[in-house]
């Protein structure tokens, strides 16, 4: 479900994102970002923002909720110590300002 999306996304998301912050992650970045549009979409459905086809339901998520679902449940597959979790943390609130703007660009 919305792998177009998703793929369009993604590739948006790793040609713009700063990548020298994520050096000691690179190898994983780009799954990385992936799994994040696969949470990203699983919880706007989970909590009624998008329907099954991806269309707006006009329901909204606080952003703050949403980037804390998604740390959480990010943190809880892959889990490390304080200072990934802050990697983890900072490459969420990035794919979250980058998603905002290939919303634009796509």
């Amino acid at each position: 479900m919305f792998d177009v999306w998703k793929a369009q996304t993604g590739e948006f998301v790793l040609r713009h994102i700063d990548r020298k912050q994520y050096q000691s992650i690179a190898d994983q970045l780009e799954p990385y970002v992936l799994e994040l549009s696969d949470l990203y979409t699983t919880i706007l459905l989970e909590n009624g923002v998008i329907d099954e086809h991806g269309d707006d339901t006009g329901q909204e998520l606080d952003e703050d909720d949403l980037f804390d679902a998604m740390l959480e449940r990010f943190l809880a597959k892959h889990g490390g110590d304080d200072e990934r979790q802050l990697l983890i943390a900072t490459l969420i609130d990035a794919y979250l300002t980058l998603v905002e703007e290939s919303s634009e660009d796509i």
